[in-house]
């Protein structure tokens, strides 16, 4: 059974403001690091779909092809 994760964000964010700059500049990379690695996951996700990946291909070949639409005319459907 999974248990929730509680985060104090006040707490992270008061922590933050009482760290020398060095280390400040650490976390923001760490940060950054973080926002890449959840990125290839959320890709690795998609592309592991068969499906979807074959959905997001046909696209592509549509759009190199020219089988396009224009916003404006999308949004009047919608």
């Amino acid at each position: 059974m999974s248990r929730a994760i509680t985060i104090d964000e006040k707490g992270v964010f008061s922590d933050f403001e009482r760290l020398s700059k060095k280390r400040k500049k650490e976390v923001a990379d760490f940060v950054s690091y973080l926002k890449v690695k959840e990125e290839i996951e959320a890709t690795k996700e998609i592309i592991s779909d068969k499906d979807f990946l074959k959905s997001i291909m046909a696209g592509d070949e549509d759009f190199k092809a020219g089988r396009v639409k224009k916003w404006s005319e999308v949004r009047e459907d919608v």
